[in-house]
């Protein structure tokens, strides 16, 4: 036996269970809304930089300026865009993160980075070793917001 998990377009799904029900082997074992998607990728993205903070992945307040810019540059899709550090900083606080960097240490963190992320370069110069820890933050954030995507995924498995 197979499960298969689907998302389904709210338009397409009346037409989607009349073929299920054309095939007897097949039985749906549950439905449910998955809300507001927007909702639904704020919290991959709260629960991401929480298990970030847990594991001290942020040395300095301004790390989190990196992803502001990767956010910005869409690494990946469906992410929020900022049009400003403080943005960026309400919606941390939106998610109940507290010791927060400011606007100027946002802004002054962001004009440092140079071209597109992974092949960033800094103005300020840093050792190479700290210039690969700033990338690193961003595949931190990336690998913790897969694990936060991919835990709903198996809470939504251990209903059926």
């Amino acid at each position: 036996m197979k499960q298969v998990v689907l998302r389904i377009d709210d338009a397409a799904f009346e037409k989607f269970m009349g073929m299920v029900s054309l095939c007897p082997q097949v039985e749906v074992v549950n439905v449910c809304d998955t809300g507001d998607k927007k909702l639904t990728m704020d919290g991959y993205v709260a629960s991401a930089i929480r298990e970030m903070r847990q594991r001290l992945a942020f040395r300095s307040p301004c790390d989190y300026a990196y992803l502001m810019v990767a956010m910005n540059e869409s690494v990946v899709k469906g992410l929020p865009f900022f049009y400003t550090p403080k943005d960026f900083i309400d919606y941390m606080r939106e998610a109940d993160f507290d010791n927060l960097p400011g606007r100027s240490t946002v802004y002054n963190t962001i004009a440092k980075v140079r071209g597109k992320y992974p092949d960033w370069t800094f103005a300020d110069d840093p050792k190479a070793s700290e210039a690969l820890r700033r990338k690193n933050l961003i595949k931190q954030f990336l690998s913790a917001l897969m694990r936060a995507q991919a835990g709903k995924l198996d809470g939504l498995l251990d209903e059926f």
